[in-house]
């Protein structure tokens, strides 16, 4: 028979963890980008649109614009996992869960100029998902390590829970 003491002691080290992941943000769901206001919606533009699945292993990412759909898998632990952009460059991704937000990056290896030399692209995004759960924005930046300027420069995209 197990003495009580045990059972109490492995019952106090096992709340902290149950309590740490209740605690954490869950970003499965569809969103709808959120036009920005100073941008003037073109007939022709057509809605984006992301569908996200969480689980304690990965987050999958289905974006969707224009009749395209682009599905990225980002590992949650352990190897980073495959990536390959809407242009078919392939590369690697990872993604990292934290309390309140959600940090995916992806690494491609190009060469924009076919004289010249390969460079990596680097994308991080940090999602933050409103107190209300209605409202996620992603900070977008991409760097590249071996170019002296700026690739892109940083922005947010905001998008409405479905």
């Amino acid at each position: 028979m197990k003495s009580p003491a045990l059972l109490v002691l492995g019952a106090v080290l096992c709340v902290p963890a149950t309590l740490g992941a209740a605690e954490r943000t869950n970003f499965t769901g569809s969103y709808t980008l959120t036009p920005h206001k100073d941008s003037r919606k073109s007939e022709k533009e057509s809605v984006k649109a992301l569908t996200v699945v969480q689980t304690e292993k990965y987050i999958e990412v289905t974006e969707q614009e224009a009749g395209r759909k682009n599905t990225y898998h980002y590992p949650l632990s352990g190897p980073d996992g495959s990536y390959m952009t809407p242009t078919g460059l392939q590369g690697t991704c990872r993604g990292k869960l934290r309390k309140n937000d959600l940090i995916l990056e992806s690494f491609v290896t190009a060469r924009p100029d076919p004289n010249g030399p390969l460079v990596q692209v680097h994308t991080k995004q940090k999602w933050e998902l409103s107190t209300d759960l209605r409202t996620l924005r992603i900070h977008v930046d991409v760097d590249s390590p071996q170019s002296p300027i700026q690739i892109v420069d940083p922005w947010i995209d905001t998008y409405t829970r479905n």
